[in-house]
């Protein structure tokens, strides 16, 4: 009876010790990612003079219409640039609703040089068809990839173009600022982006560096393109944003996060429907990145204090500890807020518990399940990060 009391107490005090160290992990890896983002959005240097300027195609995969498209599509059609420019917006179908968007768009901005194209499917990844076809199609020494629901400042190209240039760097990818969050699911979405998504990446450029891309923004030249064969090697994989960094780093090139947000427009969506989006991403990620997709969990400080109260619930340090951290992560995500400018800060902050919570959740589900819904079509994913219908 002895012996197993004495077992009893050595494991817990090793499940103790546990919750612990992941709690003390998971603050600084946290602090660490506020502070540097801090520091590396701070930044608001002019972009470079340059002479002459390259040749430039923006090419946007779109496949329907959300209510703020046809005005972050807009944003392209304002932007500044000396050089050759070209905003091409690739379709699947004729009778896509875009293609009336950007019908309008060519007569309020005949300036512009935006015109459609039409991409045949390819492969299980409706996205990649259209890139596939768009940067075929592209004219541009230097090729901008952007989602849909992207909008961008006027000098967007100059400062991609910066980071682009410099000597070494292979591809330019764009972090995204949440607008426009008027439902509960684009709360979700809002705070994951800006409370969760933007730390992890500043610390993983800080710590294993960046290897791979999303497709907020993809910046690459045409040559590191045709290098790599364009699309067509990954026409199945859900990851094609993470596909396109990862081969370009393996090509010996540097993959670099710009110092500077873009503007992602927030879907009016349930619940539910967030909650699907943020397992997708998931999955995704344990696809792509495999075992090393679980160290998220130590970027999570809610997590670990709540694992604390379920551990002890009738311990007053326990609901303490967790109080504590709960007002740590507020007070970064407001202070990191007045750096990076969401609009939808005020309205929203009281949801950042739940968004924890839901890293979690659909972390775990990362590991129990292989189903995801894209743009309405279901698919399953595979071992190897391909889709299959």
């Amino acid at each position: 009876m002895a012996f197993q009391k004495g077992t009893l107490m050595h494991w817990e005090m090793l499940i103790g010790w546990v919750l612990a160290g992941g709690l003390a992990v998971s603050l600084l890896a946290l602090a660490w990612g506020h502070v540097d983002a801090l520091r590396y959005y701070g930044r608001r240097n002019p972009p470079r003079a340059r002479s002459p300027w390259p040749s430039v195609s923006i090419l946007k995969p779109i496949e329907g219409v959300d209510e703020g498209t046809a005005d972050a599509l807009a944003t392209f059609c304002r932007l500044e640039y000396l050089g050759d420019l070209e905003v091409l917006v690739g379709v699947l179908r004729d009778d896509d609703p875009i293609v009336q968007v950007v019908t309008e768009l060519q007569r309020r901005f005949p300036h512009c040089r935006l015109r459609l194209v039409r991409a045949d499917l390819l492969g299980t990844n409706r996205k990649s068809s259209i890139m596939e076809a768009l940067w075929r199609e592209a004219r541009g020494e230097y090729l901008l990839f952007s989602d849909a629901d992207v909008s961008v400042q006027s000098d967007y190209v100059p400062r991609v173009l910066d980071e682009l240039l410099a000597p070494g760097v292979g591809c330019v990818t764009c972090l995204p600022r949440s607008v426009g969050a008027r439902t509960l699911g684009g709360g979700i979405i809002a705070l994951h982006y800006g409370c969760v998504y933007l730390p992890q990446w500043m610390l993983a450029r800080q710590t294993t560096g960046i290897s791979w891309a999303i497709g907020h923004t993809m910046a690459v030249s045409r040559s590191v393109l045709d290098r790599l064969g364009g699309f067509r090697q990954f026409i199945n994989h859900l990851a094609d944003d993470y596909e396109l960094g990862r081969r370009t780093a393996q090509m010996g090139l540097r993959v670099v996060v710009a110092p500077m947000l873009v503007d992602c427009t927030m879907p009016h969506e349930s619940l539910g429907r967030a909650v699907n989006r943020l397992q997708r991403w998931k999955r995704t990620i344990r696809r792509a990145r495999g075992p090393a997709s679980i160290g998220v969990v130590l970027t999570l400080p809610t997590i670990w204090a709540l694992l604390g109260v379920v551990w002890a619930p009738a311990s007053v340090q326990s609901w303490s500890i967790l109080a504590a951290v709960l007002g740590l992560r507020w007070i970064g995500a407001w202070v990191l807020q007045t750096r990076v400018g969401m609009p939808d800060w005020p309205r929203i902050w009281w949801l950042l518990p739940l968004v924890d919570l839901l890293e979690l959740w659909t972390l775990i589900g990362a590991y129990t399940g292989d189903r995801v819904t894209w743009r309405g079509h279901d698919y399953r994913l595979l071992p190897d990060g391909t889709l299959a219908r």
